[in-house]
């Protein structure tokens, strides 16, 4: 029988060197184009690159979505303490969507609270540029970011901690800690670099050449300035967590495939007694009478 949670890290992997092919690529773009001065020439040279790195992106996605699924179906086959944790991945999984909604809704507010005329009210530039002087929204998204991030990488620790040996559990730690400590950097900087800007003259001036009708905060969603001093922290602290991410996949992977771990769904009921802890699914010696990696008393099973 194949085993549904190795097929599923061997995705997860690939979709992660996905993901950071992708977001290199979209940051060398970001850097090396003059967005205040593109030509036909270069617009269609942006297109060419950012259109192959988005679908790149698309791929890895679609592809970890099916490798999470395999784990979840899969979270039988390394016993019940592994079947436990994936079920807390589960719970923080539904907690990280709630906290996205929460976080779009401060965003489709922000759009909304500065909409123009197609919402029955005259375009005011003025309103638009006191909203955003006045509100903290920018301030309550950035505080959000790292609370999200910490749930993702949760997420991460539980589905794969009874797979891990101490190697694994210990990058598995330090990509948590690298994805907080870059969420909480780059918002700190975004923070502070969107005040400056929306402070500045240019800020007035991208506002006041909004058209009736449109948010001018979708406008400020498409400045590059104020968001750009973060990108290449953004782009190294993402790129260590990815690669970090994809070592804490490899170990478990690499375990399943030579026989270090072994589903308890496809050991015999010999292995089960004599070799295999029921309880975490790892290999353990014949005459062991408590299970090493989670202590679990082996002659309960006999």
């Amino acid at each position: 029988m194949e085993c549904k949670t190795k097929t599923g890290l061997l995705l997860l992997m690939i979709s992660v060197i996905a993901g950071i092919i992708s977001t290199i690529v979209m940051y060398g773009v970001w850097y090396s184009v003059d967005l205040n001065n593109l030509t036909a020439e270069n617009a269609t040279d942006l297109i060419l690159t950012i259109v192959p790195a988005s679908i790149i992106g698309l791929i890895g996605g679609l592809i970890s979505l099916i490798g999470a699924l395999l784990i979840l179906l899969g979270r039988n086959e390394f016993g019940e303490k592994h079947k436990q944790f994936i079920f807390y991945a589960i719970i923080i999984f539904v907690i990280s969507i709630i906290v996205g909604i929460a976080t779009a809704g401060i965003t489709v507010f922000a759009t909304f609270s500065t909409m123009g005329e197609s919402f029955g009210t005259s375009y005011d530039p003025n309103q638009a540029i006191n909203f955003y002087r006045d509100s903290n929204f920018m301030t309550i998204i950035a505080a959000m970011t790292p609370i999200s991030t910490a749930l993702g990488g949760l997420m991460w620790v539980f589905a794969l901690y009874q797979l891990e040996n101490k190697n694994g559990r210990t990058i598995l730690s330090a990509a948590l800690i690298c994805m907080i400590a870059t969420s909480i950097v780059v918002g700190f900087i975004s923070i502070s670099t969107f005040n400056n800007y929306i402070n500045s003259e240019d800020f007035e001036n991208l506002i006041n050449l909004g058209s009736d009708g449109s948010s001018s905060f979708t406008q400020l969603s498409s400045s590059y300035q104020w968001i750009g001093p973060s990108a290449i922290i953004s782009l190294i602290g993402n790129t260590i967590t990815n690669v970090l991410l994809f070592f804490g996949l490899y170990i478990p992977y690499n375990r399943i495939k030579s026989g270090d771990i072994v589903p308890v769904s496809t050991a015999s009921e010999s292995d089960v007694q004599g070799r295999i802890c029921p309880n975490c699914g790892r290999s353990i010696p014949f005459d062991a009478n408590i299970c090493p990696y989670c202590s679990k008393r082996f002659e309960d099973y006999l």
